[in-house]
């Protein structure tokens, strides 16, 4: 691959929280991002902006925009990419879905410390409409570049000198 292909997305989540005396706070976490696929590993690159508002006996708003943060994923840990197809009832827009092979592999994103994921073997990012078709061609180059992986590893140990290339060769073909 001599180029490199690289999506944005937007994760968004909110609560509200109610007191007993009749407060109310609203927090919307935002996390504008970049999905970028470089030779065999996928990076993640995101920045949360806060933003809390309470209402109570005063109103107050509180912003918090947090660094970049950064997880590389090798291509080994990813099954595949997907833009759902259309459906007239779908408001929110189309997303790309990326499903992991191992749980381990979202684990900095989905846990506590990251984007809190609803399921941890699923990153579904919400695309803007007009980078549909950008989505969708990441998802086929994503698909790609995971399918020609075996034929990488296989090349790769076939570059092995003697009897321990032969021996991996035979191992793989297992």
């Amino acid at each position: 691959m001599t180029g490199f292909s690289a999506v944005p997305f937007t994760l968004k989540r909110s609560s509200d929280l109610w007191d007993a005396r009749g407060g109310y706070e609203s927090t919307t976490e935002t996390a504008h991002g970049l999905l970028r696929l470089e030779a065999e590993q996928l990076v993640v690159q995101w920045r949360l902006a806060v933003r809390t508002e309470k209402m109570g006996s005063t109103y107050e708003t509180l912003e918090k925009i947090e660094p970049v943060r950064e997880i590389v994923i090798p291509l080994a840990k990813v099954a595949g990419a997907a833009v759902p197809p259309r459906r007239w009832w779908t408001l929110t827009g189309p997303k790309l879905v990326i499903a992991a092979s191992d749980l381990l592999a979202f684990e900095s994103i989905a846990g506590h410390e990251g984007l809190k994921l609803k399921h941890p073997a699923r990153l579904v990012l919400r695309i803007k409409r007009s980078d549909r078709l950008i989505a969708e061609e990441f998802a086929a180059e994503l698909a790609l570049a995971v399918a020609r992986l075996p034929e990488a590893v296989a090349d790769s140990v076939g570059a092995l000198p003697g009897e321990a290339g032969r021996r991996a060769g035979r191992i793989s073909e297992a």
